[in-house]
Parts: C-alpha cells; sequence; structure tokens
C-alpha cells in the first residue's frame, strides 16, 4: 500500500510500510500478550490496541513511525534523562531482531489471533442485554428494531419468544403507554458485522453518508442502513473524531497513536497523513476545506496545543493557536469561528482577524475534563452549543461598535444557561428544542478518578519494564472493559427551550449499557433530515421524529381510540385526507370497546363528538348506556340545545337521579331549561318522594321547580327554611310579590344572610315598617342593635322613638360606638343614659353626658381620677369656657407633679403660665421642667411675633386700598353718545355745546345748565314716579343745590365745554337713599 506522508520538514514522501505477523496469548483477565513476532507483507491483519507485556520473552512492542515525532525528554528509574525517540527505536531494533528470528515459525499467527478476539468478543457479547426501555412520568420503554429484519434486536443469548418487560411509571400505567416524540432502530448490516468483531469509538454524519470510527483504527462508510461503502484502514489505534467537509469529498480522522488521516472520499482525490507526538482528541476542517488550496484543518489533544495546519507550496505550515491550557477535548469549526474546549473552558477564535474573541469557562466544582465529553454543536453560524458534565450554555456571537476605537468587535454572549441532573454525553437542536443524550450513574467523581479501576486500559512497556504514557494507546473502548459500578441506561431527553426542563425522556438498552461510562456515548444528528444517532461501543441506534403514519399505526396498536380520533378530527380540517364519516366509524368503536371495558364516562365523553345532532344516533346510545346503568355520566354530555331530543329522554334522566342520586337531581333541574320536560309531573314525583323520605337536596331542587313554576312564595319559603338558596335575587327580581311574605319571617330572613338581609330591611322601611322588625326581634338583641345601628348610619333620626333602647345595646354590644352616638343623637333621657353609662363603667361617656347636663366639676374629677388623661380635662375646661372652671383644674393639680407637667405642657394661652407657675408649691419635683418653660416661652414669643405680623399685614392692606382707591378715583370716565341728562333727558352731548357735563360716581350724567336750573325743592326722575319730600328732605336738597350751584359758577369761567368729575352727591342717588330711609322708618313705627 503506497501512501503520501509529510516529513519533518514539511515535504511530502510515499512509502510502502511492512505490517509484523504476531502471535498473542489470552490470559485470565482476557488481557492479551504478544509471544512473538514476526515481519510480513504489507496489508497484514494487526490487532490495534493490543495489550503488552514484558513476559520475560524476547517480544518487544511494535511502534509505527509515520513523520516527524519531536524528541521528548524523560527520566529512568535511576533518574537519567532520556530522549523518548532514542529509547523506542532501541526497543523497535531489539524487536525486530527477535522478530527476525522467530520469523519462520509463526507465519500463520494472524489468523489465529483472528479467531482468538472474535471469540472473546462473542463471549462478551452474550452477557449484554439489548432492547429498548424508556424513563416514567414522560419516560418510556420504547422496543427500537434492527433496521436489517425489522424485528426487535437482540444479543444473541435472549430467547427469541421472550416478551419485552416493561417497567411501571409512580402512577401504575405502563411506560410504553404514552405517546414517543422519536422512533428508534439499530443501524444493521454492515455496522453489525463490525461491531461483532470491533467497538465503535465515533461517528459523524453527512446528508449522504455517515462514517463510523473503531477503536482498532477502522474508518468505515455507510449508507443510512448501515450497509458498507468504503472502508479505511490508516490507523492503528482508536479513533478519537471524524470529520467531513460539508461537501462529503474528504473525510479526516485523529486518532490515539497521534495521527491525522484525510482521506479523499473518492479514489481520485488525495490523503494526507499527518503524525504528532501525543494523542490527538479532537480535529476539525476548514468549512471550505474543499475549495481552497490551503488545506486548513485545527486539530488538537493531550499535549494541549490547538494547531492549525495549512498546505503550503512545498511543505506543510502549523501554526499553534492556543496552548497551556491542558488537554484539548472537543474542536468545532463553522464558518469564521473555531471553538474548542480544554481544562479551563471553551473558547472561540475568529479565523477572520486572527484573533480569540470569547472564552466561556467551567464552572466551579465541574469534574475533570476528561471525565465528561464535552459536546460542542454550531447550530447557526454565530451561535454555538456547548453540553458538558451537567451544564448546558447557549453561546451568541453578535457585533458591536466599540465607543473608543469605532471599529466593530465581535462578541459573545450567553443566551441561556441551565444544569440537568444527567451527565451529557451528547446535545444536538432539534426545531425548537434540544436532543440530549444523558448518562446515570451511582458512582462518586472520586471514583472514577482512578481510571485504572473502572476500565482495563491496555499500556505498552519499555525495554526497561516501565511504562511509557505517550506510546500507549490509551483504548478507552468498552468491548474489553469490565462493567462500570454505577452504570445505567444512556437516555435521551428533548428539553424545552423556553423552561429548560425534559418534554420527554427515552431510555435506551443498548448493548453492554453495564460495561460503559459516559464517554463511551456519543450524539450525532443529520441538520437535514432531525435524525440523531447514538453511538455505543457495540451499539449505533438512530432516532428520528415520528410522522403521521407512525402516529396513527401507534395509537392504533396500543388502543389509544381517544387520540386517534383527534389526529383523524385534525387530518379532517387540515389534510382532509380521511372522509367525514370515519370519526363516526373509529368513534362508535371507540365507545363499545369502552363500554365493554366498563369505562361508562370515558364513553360518554366521546359521544357529543360521535352522535353530534343526529338524534337518533343520540337515542340509540342512550338506551344502550340505560342498558348498562350509565345514565349518569352521560347526563353532562346529553344535548339540551341544538338538537333536542323528546321529552320522555330528559324525564327519564330527572326520574333516574330523583330516586337514586338526589346531588345529580339537582344539578340538572338547575342546568336543564324546563321547557325540555313536563315541569308539573316532575313537582308531583318530587312531592311525593319527599312526603316519603325527607331530603334537603330535593327541596332546594323542588324550589327550583317552584321557580321555574312562578310560585315563588313556595320557593322563599323552602331557602328560608334550610337557609340555602339564592334569596336576594328571587327578592330583587320578584319585590312586590316577596316583601309581604318576610314581614312575617324577619328573623329567619337574618338567620338567613345577617348582613344583607339587615341593609335589604333597612333600606326599604316603607315596605317593611320598623316597629314591626323592632317587634320580632327584641328577643334577639344583638340583631336588633344591628338594625338599629345601620338605621342610625342611614339616618340619625330615622328611628328616634328607640334611642333609649340603643343606648343599652350599644353599652351591651358596642361601648365604644356610644359616645358617637350620644353626640349625634338627642332623643334620649340623659339622666337615664347617665344611670346606664354608669352601670358600665363607661367614663368618657359619662364625662360627656355630665357636661350636657352642666355638672362640669363632676366631669373633670372623673377625667382626673379614672380616666387620668390630664390633656383630655384640658380640652374639657376650654370647651366649656368658664373660668372658675381653669381656678378648680389647676387648684387639684398642684398635689400631682405630673399633672402640673402636662399642664404646662398643655395649657397653651388658655390660662397666664405665670399665674400657674406661682402656684406650684415649693420644693416640687417637676418632670422636665426647663424644657416645658422654655417651650412655655417660645410659645409666647411665637404668639407674640404672630400678632406683630399680623399688625403689619394689616397696615399694609390698608395703605394698598387706600392707594388702589385714590387711583380708581383719577381714573377717566367713558360717555356714551347715546347718554341721556338725567334731569332734562336729551343727549347728553349736544351739537352746539352751551353747557358743560357734570359725571356723578353713580355714573348719572347731568348737563351743568340743567343742575343750575334745577331750583324746584323737587328732582324728577324720569324713570320713576315723583314722591312727597319730607321738610328735612327738602332742606338737605336746597343745601346740595347751593353747592352745586356755587360749583358751577366755577365751571361758567370755563370758555370751552368740558367734562367735570363731581364728588358731591348725585340728587337722585340722595332722593333714593331719603326715600328708603322714610319708608323704613314708619315700617319701624307701625312696628
Amino acid at each position: 500500500m503506497s501512501t503520501r506522508y509529510i516529513d519533518e520538514n514539511g515535504d511530502e514522501y510515499e512509502e510502502e510500510f511492512e505490517y509484523e505477523e504476531v502471535e498473542v496469548e489470552v490470559d485470565e483477565d482476557g488481557n492479551e500478550y504478544i509471544i512473538e513476532s514476526t515481519p510480513i507483507k504489507s496489508g497484514a491483519f494487526i490487532p490495534n490496541g493490543t495489550n503488552f507485556l514484558d513476559n520475560g520473552s524476547t517480544a518487544k512492542p511494535i511502534i509505527f513511525d509515520i513523520g516527524y515525532n519531536p524528541p521528548t525528554s524523560h527520566q529512568n528509574d535511576n533518574g537519567q534523562e532520556y530522549d523518548e525517540d532514542e529509547n523506542e527505536n532501541n526497543n523497535n531494533t531489539n524487536t525486530n531482531t527477535n522478530n527476525n528470528t522467530n520469523a519462520n515459525n509463526n507465519t500463520n499467527t494472524n489468523t489465529n489471533l483472528k479467531k482468538q478476539y472474535q471469540q472473546q468478543q462473542e463471549q462478551q457479547q452474550q452477557q449484554q442485554q439489548n432492547g429498548f426501555t424508556s424513563p416514567n412520568r414522560t419516560i418510556r420503554n420504547i422496543e427500537y428494531e434492527d433496521s436489517e429484519n425489522n424485528a426487535p434486536a437482540t444479543t444473541g443469548d435472549e430467547d427469541e419468544d421472550e416478551e419485552i418487560e416493561y417497567e411501571e411509571d409512580e402512577e401504575g400505567k405502563v411506560d410504553d403507554e404514552i405517546e414517543p416524540i422519536l422512533k428508534y432502530n439499530r443501524l444493521g448490516h454492515g455496522i453489525t458485522e463490525i461491531l461483532k468483531k470491533d467497538s465503535a469509538s465515533c461517528m459523524a454524519i453527512h446528508p449522504k453518508f455517515l462514517v463510523l470510527g473503531t477503536h482498532w483504527g477502522s474508518v468505515t462508510i455507510h449508507d443510512f442502513d448501515g450497509n458498507e461503502i468504503k472502508r479505511y484502514d490508516t490507523q492503528n489505534s482508536t479513533i478519537t473524531e471524524i470529520v467531513i467537509d460539508p461537501k462529503g469529498d474528504y473525510i479526516a480522522s485523529c486518532s490515539q497513536d497521534g495521527k491525522v488521516v484525510i482521506n479523499p472520499f473518492d479514489k481520485s482525490g488525495e490523503q494526507f497523513i499527518y503524525n504528532y507526538t501525543r494523542p490527538i482528541t479532537a480535529i476539525a476542517l476548514d468549512p471550505e476545506f474543499t475549495n481552497k488550496n490551503t488545506r486548513q484543518f485545527v486539530s488538537g489533544g493531550k499535549q494541549g496545543q490547538l494547531v492549525m495546519n495549512s498546505k503550503g507550496w512545498f511543505r506543510s505550515k502549523e501554526t499553534i493557536i492556543h496552548s497551556g491550557e491542558g488537554p484539548i477535548y472537543a474542536i468545532k469549526w463553522s464558518g469564521i469561528f473555531i471553538a474548542w474546549a480544554n481544562d479551563q473552558g471553551v473558547k472561540i477564535y475568529d479565523c477572520s482577524t486572527n484573533t480569540r474573541i470569547a472564552h466561556i469557562p467551567r464552572k466551579e466544582g465541574s469534574p475533570r475534563g476528561e471525565l465528561y465529553r464535552c459536546c460542542l454543536c454550531w447550530e447557526k453560524p454565530n451561535q454555538l452549543i456547548i453540553g458538558w458534565a451537567k451544564s448546558v450554555e447557549v453561546i451568541q456571537i453578535t457585533e458591536k461598535v466599540d465607543m473608543t476605537t469605532g471599529h466593530t468587535v465581535k462578541i459573545a454572549q450567553i443566551m441561556n444557561q441551565f444544569n440537568t441532573k444527567y451527565w451529557i454525553g451528547g446535545i444536538a437542536p432539534f426545531a425548537e428544542e434540544l436532543v440530549i443524550l444523558g448518562y446515570n450513574d451511582a458512582t462518586t467523581i472520586e471514583a472514577q478518578d482512578d481510571l485504572s479501576s473502572v476500565s482495563a486500559t491496555p499500556k505498552m512497556l519499555t525495554n526497561s519494564g516501565s511504562t511509557n504514557p505517550n506510546t500507549s494507546p490509551n483504548i478507552t473502548g468498552a468491548w474489553n472493559q469490565g462493567r462500570v459500578d454505577g452504570a445505567s441506561k444512556p437516555s435521551i431527553h428533548i428539553v424545552s427551550r423556553k423552561t429548560n426542563s425534559s418534554i420527554t425522556t427515552d431510555n435506551l438498552s443498548v448493548n453492554g449499557y453495564q460495561h460503559y461510562k459516559a464517554t463511551d456515548y456519543r450524539l450525532d444528528y443529520n441538520t437535514d433530515e432531525s435524525i440523531f444517532y447514538i453511538v455505543c461501543p457495540k451499539d449505533v441506534v438512530a432516532a428520528k421524529p415520528r410522522n403521521l403514519d407512525d402516529h396513527l399505526t401507534w395509537l392504533m396498536e396500543k388502543l389509544k381510540y381517544d387520540e386517534a380520533l383527534d389526529a383523524v378530527e385534525r387530518d379532517i380540517k387540515t389534510i382532509k385526507s380521511l372522509p367525514p364519516t370515519k370519526i363516526r366509524e373509529v368513534g362508535e368503536r371507540y365507545i363499545d370497546y369502552l363500554l365493554e371495558k366498563k369505562d361508562i364516562r370515558k364513553a360518554a365523553s366521546l359521544c357529543p363528538k360521535i352522535c353530534q345532532r343526529d338524534p337518533l344516533l343520540w337515542e340509540k346510545w342512550v338506551y344502550r348506556f340505560l342498558n348498562l346503568g350509565g345514565l349518569q355520566p352521560l347526563c353532562q354530555y346529553i344535548p339540551i340545545g341544538n338538537p333536542s331530543l323528546s321529552c320522555a329522554i330528559y324525564e327519564m334522566f330527572l326520574n333516574h337521579f330523583l330516586q337514586n342520586d338526589p346531588d345529580s337531581f339537582l344539578k340538572t333541574v338547575t342546568e336543564w331549561s324546563s321547557s325540555l320536560y313536563n315541569i308539573q309531573a316532575i313537582i308531583t314525583a318530587v312531592e311525593d318522594k319527599l312526603s316519603r323520605q325527607p331530603n334537603e337536596t330535593i327541596m332546594i331542587a323542588l324550589a327550583q321547580l317552584y321557580t321555574y313554576d312562578n310560585n315563588m312564595e313556595k320557593t322563599l319559603d323552602i331557602y328560608l327554611k334550610l337557609k340555602r338558596g339564592n334569596v336576594f335575587e328571587l327578592i330583587s327580581r320578584y319585590p312586590d310579590l316577596l316583601f309581604n311574605s318576610i314581614q312575617n319571617k324577619i328573623i329567619l330572613f337574618i338567620d338567613y344572610n345577617q348582613n344583607e338581609a339587615i341593609k335589604l330591611l333597612v333600606a326599604n322601611t316603607d315596605r317593611i315598617p320598623i316597629p314591626v322588625v323592632v317587634s320580632q326581634l327584641k328577643d334577639r338583641r344583638e340583631y336588633l342593635h344591628r338594625y338599629l345601628h345601620t338605621l342610625f348610619l342611614k339616618d340619625a333620626h330615622i328611628a328616634s322613638d328607640f334611642h333609649e333602647i340603643q343606648i343599652q345595646l350599644y353599652a351591651q354590644y358596642e361601648p365604644e360606638l356610644l359616645l358617637t352616638f350620644l353626640k349625634n343623637s338627642g332623643h334620649y333621657s340623659l339622666e337615664k343614659a347617665l344611670e346606664e353609662c354608669s352601670k358600665k363603667q363607661l367614663y368618657e361617656e359619662m364625662v360627656y353626658l355630665l357636661g350636657r347636663i352642666g355638672n362640669a366639676k363632676e366631669a373633670l374629677n372623673l377625667i382626673l381620677d379614672k380616666l387620668h388623661k390630664i390633656k383630655d380635662a384640658v380640652e374639657f375646661v376650654e370647651q366649656q369656657k368658664d373660668e372658675e372652671l381653669w381656678e378648680y383644674l389647676i387648684n387639684k393639680s398642684m398635689n400631682n407633679s405630673l399633672y402640673i407637667s402636662e399642664l404646662l405642657e398643655n395649657i397653651g394661652s388658655n390660662v397666664d403660665p405665670i399665674k400657674l407657675i406661682r402656684l406650684i408649691p415649693e420644693k416640687m419635683e417637676i418632670e422636665d421642667l426647663r424644657d416645658r418653660l422654655v417651650k412655655i416661652l417660645s410659645d409666647y414669643n411665637l404668639q407674640m411675633s404672630l400678632r406683630e405680623g399680623c399688625r403689619e399685614i394689616l397696615k399694609s392692606d390698608c395703605v394698598n386700598l387706600e392707594e388702589a382707591l385714590v387711583d380708581s378715583l383719577r381714573m377717566g370716565r367713558v360717555v356714551e353718545d347715546l347718554t341721556k341728562c338725567a334731569t332734562c333727558c336729551q343727549p347728553i352731548i349736544l351739537p352746539r355745546p352751551d353747557s358743560s357735563i357734570v359725571l356723578y360716581f353713580c355714573n348719572h350724567t347731568y348737563h351743568s345748565r340743567c343742575l343750575k336750573s334745577n331750583d324746584s325743592t323737587t328732582t324728577t326722575n324720569p324713570n320713576q314716579p315723583q314722591q312727597q319730600l319730607t321738610q328735612q328732605q327738602k332742606q338737605q336738597l336746597q343745601q346740595q343745590q347751593q353747592q352745586q350751584q356755587l360749583q358751577q359758577q366755577q365751571q361758567q369761567k370755563q370758555q370751552q365745554q368740558g367734562l367735570e368729575v363731581s364728588f358731591s352727591n348725585c340728587p337722585i342717588c340722595v332722593q333714593s337713599s331719603q326715600t328708603k330711609i322714610s319708608k323704613f322708618n314708619s315700617r319701624k313705627i307701625g312696628q
């Protein structure tokens, strides 16, 4: 076989390889050891990942060096350093010498090795179980099928006739009865044959094919049924990762021996092989790998370096993108972004800018990275899903403008984050949900830290017998692994992205799950068809969404007729591929099935959907239910509108309930219209039933029937006796009919509902008089109190005749309200009220009553001696406004320092504080005397300041008003053209002016000549009748006229006509005022 390689300088060369044939023995634990080895031709069968042990023979480990491995320094047992490559070369030299010595004796070893390994695998496979189980609650047991024969997969040791046992959930329902979301089948054909001899380590999915990697280093291409298309045997240890370029032209794989191989799908393509010093655990191809000549890819592994390799003109170029944070566990490349995971977390690299743009750190307390697989999935070019250990994160890469530089930068944001209760073995998007491959184990993280106790990992020994970790195949496949403590079945969880909770969970009984750890499981998916592949060492299972055919088939097989009906209804509404009668056909079969199972309630619930508006079909099923005693469940579904059945059907239901179920009878009578049956016939039957067997529920139903028959009084009687029913609604609907009926049932009425009944009685005192209610409630004093109190709140005088009774009632039931009542009512005897309060020792009420009677001193003594409230005493004395009472209060307080202290604080301006201070006995200690004296002085100063301020405000207001008056007197006056003289009634403005105009502040206007010529004793107003003036009025008028004449003489001196504003009294206004005075005097004399 000729293969192209790249040497240490990046130059490519071709080389043919000679494999060696070895002889192997198997010890008691199933481990394989090389006894002798012999060089054979290229292409011989070499077992990948074989255990090597120095057992005293001359056989040495075989190491295939491809490409260049940088020398690594180590220390031997004596502490001396040596180069690994030099040591390996010595080992290989010794091994080849020994192999050449024994070459002639081991020509058939390859065939023996195949047989031994095949026998070992068959023994392990017989110890494993096959099948599919599902979880409780929303967890299902699903029997998935082998893709070859569509039969349940078996492991070879099961009885073919044995039925699969399904676990039951907490409610006792069989898990298999839960509707599945995904359907599962095991990939068979070529994959089955491969897994009989080998074990799967990884898988990659392309829309056209899938690629499987094994622990023996094989890479095989299969179609989606599992048929093998092509095989690559270019690697010698566990395939750790496989990636396919988007076009499907190249398939890259890496392995634990440090080899990276990129194989072409077609023979015409070019193969690339790279060899590294440490195991490579992850690889990713450039999405444009096929289109670009650079053939870029990134890889990483135990060495802890993320290396980008690109092809140059003469040699390949390696660029270390990142290093120094532990091994690389996963790499995914999408567009311009590369995501990888190491011990510190997940990082994202931008290839367009050659910068790292994000780091998503691991949570504190997370287990070691190698214990649980880190699952990276690019859902979109800028959206990454991370599942690691028990944590899920969704990362969104966006762009924003850097405010400092103005450049656009890419940032990563966590859009969603949640934790799971199980270890994550794989994650993939599924529409609006996520599909997560989960794993649960009962062991602790500490127990898993010792990997040697969990997995039988083969190790390679050097010539000195020490273990060289860099050359160990480190196979972790479950095929050579013992049973893992606490290992459980893997599970597929469909998780809602909105709630971050599982919608369904399927537990998978894959082959040999008892031997697997979390890292033995993988989940890959086909994005075009939403097909998910669960990969474990001895099984590959495909999961895909169920379609409509699967849904209906499953429902009918599981006798899920109700869901089948729903599916048919949806089909009729949307696709309409089924005839309309299909629902009736399926429905009647379902009803028959339910009636056979005695599930009458479920059958009854289906009748509306099946019978719809067919009265004959309804009556058919009613009589069928009657024969089975199922009328009660059917009653709630019987049509009472459109369509309507015959009266006999409805009366049959009512009579059945009357005799057997009073509660259902009441419910039916309440819900059904009275037009569906003969009311009188039902009432007669009910009365007959009650006469023989009284029943409260049936009585309520009878009240409802009376209501239908418009016999409201009988309805009300039943409601009040039973304290049931809506009495108030009934009264509001028929007030005239029912108020008369209530008058003789006041106590029953209030017993029914105290608050509402009293409100209604108070609101309708015109229909039910107050004395009628009081007379019936005289023996129910609490009811009487509530009734009279409510009346008092409505109108304080409406029940004044009963106020003296109310005083007793308040004192008995609500003494805290008595004082308010006494203050707002005047319809009671003060002496009787005082006597009642004295009996109950209601001192505040007694103070109020004594104050009204006039016995202020006794009231004051009650306040001081019983209530001990000096502040209330001060307020009481202020209200009385009696100086003697102030002196009495002060003198009574002189013997009590606390009283004096309170007086000093609350006496205010009512009493001269100096007088109070002088009366204080000498040597009496008063608490806070200084503070109280300071308060008195400050209050006095405040009062003086207020008085001074008020005086200044008053002076300022007087000055302002006087100035406003002067300004208003100085203002000009407007005289209109139509204004007439008050004396001559001529226009005030004449065409030929010969006189001045006189305007008074009362707005009366005169010609000056008219005022001059007005020598008569009477001033005539044309707008009012003339009146006879007294002698005194005449004298006053003459004096005014003389003054006016003097003013007119002064005005005549003016040569032109002008306007004069007169400050004297207008003649007309003077006459009017004099007339009013005379009339007032005459009325006073007459009285």
